[in-house]
């Protein structure tokens, strides 16, 4: 499938000349992103006590590569990462691995407050039981339904938006299958990195099923757009305020929104006027 030049795209990331353009960085960090091993799901061919142990070994693996070093600063190892991963831990990993770079560079100061939040990715039953769905930094990022969009409004860390022709490669894009938000929702948590010449088709990264080379896990792949029910991008533009969320309580640290559509699903109005998600 033909499509524009992917590296002349990052290149025009980089040189936009928007002293606000984290895309390139971010397409920068997926270099050093893991590449296939398993993409874990739940296993109905396992022994019933045996189906979520793929699931709980890529929230292990997601804990032991984010870490804080002994300065404070954020500390990611993808490898350590590496043979396990579904769609939001993947993405959830190339953003902590971009924040990690921000801060080496001193675009962003390190705050080891937040880096710790950052790092604690939440029990592992928890986490794949959906009790902390909406609950903590990752807790948003996993949520079903629009979790990063909600962060990125939350934290004012970006624009959403859900118009395809607005799209660069490096935003992150929420896959919708089905019309269903939350409850009954079938999605997929991407980075998108182009389309194809005709449109009729885009180029994203993630942690997938069935990745273009054949391979499981870590990689791309290719999405007709037809197949795509909705979509909504999150530009990552103001790296800086990820510090605002110690200003929030412990309560305001749950999403209520998240937490409630996991049981009563959400209409796209809504979701829209909570992510304050334009086109």
């Amino acid at each position: 499938m033909k499509k524009t030049s992917f590296f002349a795209i990052v290149l025009s990331c980089f040189w936009c000349g928007s002293a606000a353009d984290y895309n390139g960085v971010i397409l920068e960090s997926l270099r050093s992103m893991p590449q296939g091993g398993a993409y874990a799901a739940y296993r109905k061919d396992l022994p019933e006590e045996q189906r979520f142990d793929d699931l709980h070994k890529t929230v292990d693996e997601l804990d032991r590569a984010i870490s804080v070093d002994r300065k404070g600063c954020l500390s990611v190892k993808p490898k350590k990462a590496a043979d396990y991963s579904f769609c939001s831990s993947a993405t959830y990993l190339l953003f902590c691995k971009t924040v990690e770079f921000l801060e080496r560079d001193g675009v962003i100061a390190s705050d080891p407050v937040l880096n710790r939040e950052m790092a604690d990715v939440g029990n592992k039953f928890d986490v794949i039981g959906g009790k902390l769905d909406g609950i903590g930094i990752f807790g948003h990022w996993n949520a079903d339904g629009p979790g990063t969009a909600v962060l990125f409004e939350r934290l004012k860390l970006g624009r959403n938006f859900s118009d395809f022709n607005e799209a660069r490669p490096g935003d992150f894009l929420k896959i919708f299958w089905n019309d269903s938000i939350g409850k009954g929702e079938r999605g997929h948590l991407v980075l998108y990195l182009g389309k194809s010449e005709d449109g009729s088709a885009i180029e994203v990264w993630s942690s997938n099923m069935n990745n273009a080379d054949g391979s499981a896990g870590y990689g791309r792949m290719w999405v007709e757009k037809s197949r795509i029910a909705r979509g909504l991008f999150s530009r990552f533009e103001n790296p800086e305020n990820l510090v605002q969320w110690k200003v929030f309580t412990e309560d305001q640290k749950a999403s209520e929104y998240l937490i409630r559509i996991r049981q009563t699903g959400s209409s796209g109005e809504e979701m829209k006027r909570v992510t304050g998600a334009v086109n």
